[in-house]
């Protein structure tokens, strides 16, 4: 049995392991650096996909395991994307697996542990401290046709929120308790933290046709991607997608696996991106992008999303030092 809910953000052009390798590193290096040049790199990367680990390696990592993946799909053919991602906001809330008086949110000192699956079969494993305050972790396992980059773990430094609004480190947290659950307080929170930048008026990539769909994509499919979220959470998100004018459906999109759902689409500077959900329970299959406009039968550039669960560790041998 598979989990469900994550995701990260890349360059595009390259070897996937090289794109990823050279986000992490500008990640790493906004510890001290400018939190506005993250921002303008973020508006230029592609999408990845992040997830979680299947039920017999979370049972052996003492794993609190929720929102599972059924495998049901429907059909929508509705050219915007609004409809569909209001009706994905009403059905979080009212889901029995996101019930959040029964939920096990994560504590401060638990991690959130995402995995996802690439065309190859190789694994990417993510760790993310539950309030940012410890290291995380990032490393690659073979699947069956895949290969571990020889670059093997990249550690992520530690910053929490607090510590991203003051020092303008990147926000390593997999779990934000104080986001809002409304849509236009959740925006100018997401700006607040840094992780979109759609309050850059007047600037010349805020005028650009599709700028403020591409940011605010990535930023919303980074956080449903390696975060836990809370049912209110998750469904402002779907909301503020909803309200924003671009977002188009793709029906019948298949994820990197194999999983077919709906894509939910925007372009920019004349490429494509689309996150994929499934659209009878509205999980997060997967994302893709493209060099130019969709075209489905091409090679496959993006990973699968398998799920996100909390965990109480990170592996002994792999434990990153330092901050």
């Amino acid at each position: 049995m598979k989990q469900i809910n994550s995701i990260n953000v890349i360059d595009a052009g390259r070897p996937f392991e090289e794109r990823l390798l050279d986000e992490l590193l500008a990640v790493q290096a906004s510890v001290n650096g400018d939190r506005r040049a993250t921002r303008s790199h973020g508006r230029s990367r592609r999408i990845i996909l992040v997830a979680a680990v299947a039920a017999v390696a979370a049972v052996a990592m003492g794993v609190v395991v929720f929102q599972t993946l059924p495998g049901s799909v429907g059909t929508p053919t509705s050219a915007s994307a609004s409809p569909f991602l209001r009706q994905a906001a009403r059905a979080v809330l009212a889901a029995p697996t996101f019930n959040e008086q029964s939920a096990a949110v994560p504590q401060a000192n638990q991690y959130v542990y995402s995995e996802t699956e690439d065309p190859n079969g190789t694994l990417t494993q993510i760790w993310l401290s539950a309030d940012g305050s410890l290291p995380g972790l990032q490393r690659w396992r073979s699947g069956i046709k895949g290969e571990v980059p020889a670059s093997g773990a990249i550690p992520y430094p530690a910053c929490t929120v607090a510590q991203g609004e003051s020092t303008g480190c990147f926000p390593q947290s997999g779990y934000f308790p104080d986001m809002p659950t409304n849509p236009n307080a959740l925006q100018s929170y997401l700006n607040q933290i840094g992780l979109i930048d759609t309050a850059a008026a007047g600037s010349s990539a805020s005028s650009t046709p599709g700028w403020m769909d591409d940011d605010l994509a990535k930023g919303i499919m980074y956080l449903m991607a390696t975060s836990y979220l809370l049912p209110a959470q998750q469904s402002a998100l779907f909301e503020l997608m909803a309200q924003t004018p671009g977002f188009t459906i793709v029906p019948n999109m298949a994820d990197a696996i194999g999983r077919v759902g709906v894509g939910v689409e925007w372009n920019f500077q004349g490429d494509s991106g689309a996150v994929i959900f499934n659209p009878a329970t509205y999980a997060l299959l997967g994302a893709r992008t493209w060099p130019g406009p969709p075209i489905l039968s091409a090679p496959y550039d993006g990973d699968a999303l398998l799920g996100i669960s909390v965990v109480n560790s990170i592996p002994p041998s792999q434990t990153p030092t330092g901050s």
